[in-house]
């Protein structure tokens, strides 16, 4: 943690130097006391989002480090933003995922059991208030998620302030998530082994900040104190020892704190390319240290069509808990196999697509009963392929449709 002081006090230097930056380009001005937030429209718009992922590695947790982690998952988003009235809002997020696991699968050492696959829903209603005088925005929120084995719900609060005529945007938001388990151990430690808990929590606060800088470039800084109780390990992840033939189940601390702090950069050279950089370091208390580095850069092949090439670049220590199989001492306190938990170096590079005509589409009459006008706004499409020095690769596909009605 002693890393932390520095990078914080640098945060703060490039926050103020950012602000003085816009409040010395806007200095030739007369202060406009009379700039009104931008009120809600009554569009009504609408994300659906399906996408498919698949993933396979020789560092399976469930086996203590070794074995299949062959994983895929098929999941579904909605998205919808319902404004009230010029001032109030609601915003639906929910969907379901698919997933089937080879690793989890062996939980009971048996092919095709129930641990093989699972079906997830979750869901997530807020409700916004915006005070158009004082460029401020309030909110709140409530959501759940459910699997078999795993329940949580969370609720959240946020406020958002924008100054500087819409050009300065400061965000705060709170969330607390309660989750319990339902306690799968592995096989044949059934009856010998026991966790104290069922139950996690999570508290979250975030902190972020925008600044349009000029007509080409645009900043936003970011970071996050994140604060874990409970139930931080997973019941039926394996741990086999180097000094004795019997095993155990994963065992970590019931606390964790997770500090990442990030910032990026979105520069306009040319009117048909954006390039959009982000950096962020993350810190936690269980040894782990993390960079990462991003790069997309979305060109504009006609009006209405984008192709942007994505990379990504992850480097982290390895938590002090972690040992590879049959590598940890039984006479430790904690003790994982689990990979995400090593050190290692991972690369995610990709494309994204979107068609977006200027007047959608596809457009209708009048709709009944709710007496408004569909449009279909654009399409998406995302693919892209990661590779973890840890022998992990996988790729992904999404899909995402954008709607509205007036």
């Amino acid at each position: 943690m002693k890393n932390l002081p520095s990078l914080l006090l640098a945060l703060i230097v490039l926050l103020g130097a950012v602000t003085g930056i816009q409040g010395q380009e806007s200095s030739d001005k007369p202060y406009q006391s009379s700039y009104q937030m931008k009120p809600n429209t009554h569009e009504i718009e609408a994300n659906f989002l399906s996408s498919y992922y698949e993933q396979d590695g020789n560092n399976g947790a469930v086996t203590g480090g070794t074995g299949t982690e062959f994983l895929n998952d098929f999941a579904n988003v909605f998205i919808i933003n319902l404004p009230i009235d010029s001032v109030n809002a609601l915003g639906l997020y929910g969907g379901v995922d698919y997933y089937s696991s080879a690793s989890t699968d062996k939980i009971d050492f048996q092919a095709s059991s129930a641990s093989s696959s699972d079906v997830r829903s979750f869901g997530t209603i807020s409700y916004n208030r915006k005070n158009l005088k004082r460029g401020e925005t309030y909110g709140i929120r409530g959501g759940f998620s459910v699997e078999y084995d795993y329940t949580s719900f969370s609720t959240g609060l946020s406020y958002t302030r924008e100054w500087n005529e819409g050009n300065s945007e400061l965000n705060v938001t709170g969330q607390a998530f309660f989750d319990n388990w339902l306690l799968i151990y592995p096989f044949e430690l059934r009856g010998t082994v026991s966790l104290p808990s069922s139950k996690r929590q999570s508290f979250n606060g975030q902190l972020n900040f925008s600044q349009v800088i000029n007509r080409r470039l645009q900043m936003g800084v970011s970071t996050e104190f994140v604060g874990m109780t409970g139930l931080l390990s997973t019941p039926f992840h394996r741990v086999y020892f180097s000094d004795v033939a019997t095993r155990d189940i994963e065992r970590l601390p019931n606390s964790r704190l997770k500090i990442p702090l990030g910032i990026r950069l979105n520069y306009y050279p040319i009117d048909y390319l954006i390039i959009r950089t982000y950096y962020r370091y993350y810190w936690d208390n269980f040894g782990i240290v993390g960079n990462t580095f991003e790069l997309e850069t979305p060109i504009k092949l006609t009006s209405f069509l984008t192709a942007g090439p994505f990379y990504r670049y992850h480097i982290q220590s390895g938590s002090t808990y972690f040992a590879p199989y049959q590598s940890h001492l039984s006479t430790s306190e904690y003790y994982t196999s689990d990979y995400d938990l090593s050190s290692f170096n991972s690369h995610k590079y990709g494309v994204n697509i979107r068609y977006s005509p200027l007047y959608g589409l596809v457009r209708s009459k009048v709709i009944p009963v709710i007496n408004r006008n569909f449009m279909l706004k654009y399409l998406e499409f995302r693919f892209g392929y990661y590779q973890r020095s840890t022998s992990l690769s996988a790729y992904f596909i999404s899909f995402n449709i954008g709607m509205s009605l007036k």
